[in-house]
């Protein structure tokens, strides 16, 4: 008989999922690629997707919040650091890009923290394996 293992801290959850790791077990390779999230950890089988109806919404909304913070972030930073001459013309392009392209760079670390996050919340099950 096996004994049971003591589950990680939220800290270590978080810091783990900060890494791309698997906040259950710290294992690597969570992901096919950039965007394409392994089904289950390879090393402990955990479910990427908790089965949850709307799990990956959450995902979801975390990028947007945190493209959208960085967003204002590097607005008001260049605005600040130029002004009065600010080069608008440039700024839009260059913000424009940044939008679309911040949400595909984040995505997979909100992808892993909010699995973290979930498991803080509701620690895995059987059902999870």
């Amino acid at each position: 008989m096996s004994t049971p293992t003591a589950l990680p801290s939220s800290t270590t959850r978080l810091l783990r999922a900060f890494a791309l790791r698997c906040p259950e077990c710290g294992s690597g390779g969570l992901f096919r690629r950039w965007l394409w999230l392994q089904p289950r950890c390879p090393r402990c089988a955990l479910k990427t997707d908790r089965g949850n109806r709307d799990h990956f919404v959450g995902a979801y909304l975390v990028n947007l919040i945190v493209a959208e913070l960085l967003f204002a972030a590097g607005l008001g930073i260049w605005v600040l650091v130029v002004w009065p001459d600010v080069p608008w013309d440039r700024l839009e392009v260059v913000l424009v890009v940044a939008m679309v392209a911040a949400p595909l760079l984040l995505y997979p670390f909100t992808r892993t923290v909010w699995l973290a996050a979930d498991l803080i919340f509701d620690p895995p099950k059987a059902s999870d394996r």
